[in-house]
């Protein structure tokens, strides 16, 4: 086995691949002396070393026990699994690994194991494998998210998701952390494929599931943050992306909230807040499985999000009086405009019958003189104008337009229909 390992005192350690020949010369003098066991059978282990392999661990006659065949086996494919990853992840799950190790001392509910060497039969491993009780869990890292190869790495990542949770395994995904696509404007987050597929779905999203479920039946809900929502038929559901960065001498979880709406590119989300960050291990607290959150900050977030909601519908409700305000006024504007223009015409109306009368007192009102004020009086329109010159002025007398406009007078006519009536009634025409 190339990374060999031994039991003392039941912990477990790795042979450096290369050494000094005084240190070689130590580590058979302790295996001479059975110190090291393989931690499958617990055969007494001796040490090799060689130019190609360097220092190693192996079963006495080079005749490895088969559970040890198995779990190298499981972690040739566990390493095809994860070569597309950065050296990051490796650091990272060491960092993790070490601190639920420490857990599992203090917690006797608390199993921690590499994922190929759970089980070396599974088809998907989990990064590392975590029993708390009788609650199973993969925890998987995932480094190197990039726009090139995320639809692949998203089908890659659903794949494992599901084998998961056929096996009775509860998955957690840590994604390592780059620039957020965000846009402020619109209070929404853009995701990757990769991003939604792993999204989490924990305690603290189902209490932001009841907080939206009562404030959402507020139809302008969306519009006080501005957010072009896309799936309006969708149901309430909060999912959160559990972001990993290593900090210097320690790892860090930056905990993203959203509430779920496209599932088709651009995957816009409606982003709750910007977000906090918490020592990793405060999110590995063990309560009722893992914590994966801070509460007190989460309740602090929601009694922040209701204020800012309540202050953006006063704003709204401040908008909306303003603009009926000044519907109002525009209305009356117009109102008095109607009646100004109404005073106009009236005047225009009188100075071309002041006129008529001036200058045609004794002279046949043409066609065109009549169409004109009627136009101007009752708004004659093109097809009343047929009629009244086809129905009624044959029957009046052709030369009798003068009559026409003296009735309209005589009866105030508004319309062509009052002008018919009283045509009626003065001619007895129908």
């Amino acid at each position: 086995m190339r990374e060999a390992l031994h039991v003392i005192d039941n912990e477990i350690f790795k042979l450096p691949y290369s050494a000094s020949n005084e240190a070689v010369a130590n580590f058979k003098k302790l295996a001479k002396k059975e110190l090291y066991k393989c931690p499958y059978c617990d055969a007494v282990l001796i040490v090799k070393y060689g130019e190609l392999r360097g220092l190693y661990f192996s079963h006495q006659h080079s005749e490895a026990c088969e559970e040890s065949k198995r779990v190298e086996k499981a972690e040739k494919r566990y390493a095809k699994q994860i070569e597309r990853e950065t050296q990051l992840h490796k650091v990272l799950l060491d960092i993790i690994y070490d601190e639920l190790s420490i857990k599992s001392k203090i917690n006797p509910e608390v199993y921690v194991n590499r994922g190929y060497k759970e089980k070396t039969e599974w088809k998907e491993y989990p990064d590392i494998y975590v029993k708390l009780g009788d609650k199973e869990h993969a925890l998987c890292v995932i480094t190197n998210v990039n726009p090139s190869g995320d639809g692949n790495l998203a089908q890659h990542i659903m794949k494992r998701h599901n084998y998961f949770l056929n096996e009775g395994l509860e998955p957690i995904w840590f994604i390592e952390k780059k620039e957020q696509a965000i846009e402020r404007d619109k209070n929404s987050i853009i995701l990757w494929e990769a991003e939604l597929t792993i999204a989490s779905k924990t305690k603290e999203d189902k209490n932001w599931d009841n907080l939206f479920t009562s404030e959402i039946e507020d139809e302008m809900f969306f519009d006080y943050f501005n957010y072009p929502r896309h799936d309006t038929d969708s149901e309430i559901n909060t999912k959160c992306l559990l972001y990993i960065l290593n900090k210097e001498d320690k790892i860090v979880i930056h905990v993203q909230r959203f509430l779920k709406d496209r599932i088709v590119k651009p995957l816009r989300a409606f982003m709750i807040n910007d977000g906090y960050e918490i020592p990793f291990g405060q999110a590995l607290i063990v309560d009722n499985g893992f914590r994966l959150s801070n509460p007190e900050i989460e309740e602090e977030n929601r009694n922040r999000f209701l204020d800012s909601l309540k202050q953006k519908r006063e704003q709204h409700l401040e908008r909306q009086k303003l603009e009926d305000e000044m519907k109002k006024l525009k209305l009356a504007q117009e109102e008095e405009m109607r009646k100004v223009e109404l005073q106009e015409q009236e005047l225009r109306l009188k100075k071309l019958i002041d006129q008529r009368k001036a200058e045609s007192i004794n002279r046949a009102m043409s066609y065109e003189e009549l169409k004109q004020l009627l136009r101007e009086k009752i708004g004659l329109t093109q097809k009343e104008q047929m009629e009244l010159w086809t129905n009624y002025l044959p029957r009046i007398g052709l030369k009798n337009s003068q009559l026409v406009w003296e009735i309209v007078l005589e009866n105030n006519c508004r319309s062509f229909t009052d002008l018919k009536a009283a045509l009626g009634k003065k001619y007895g025409l129908l």
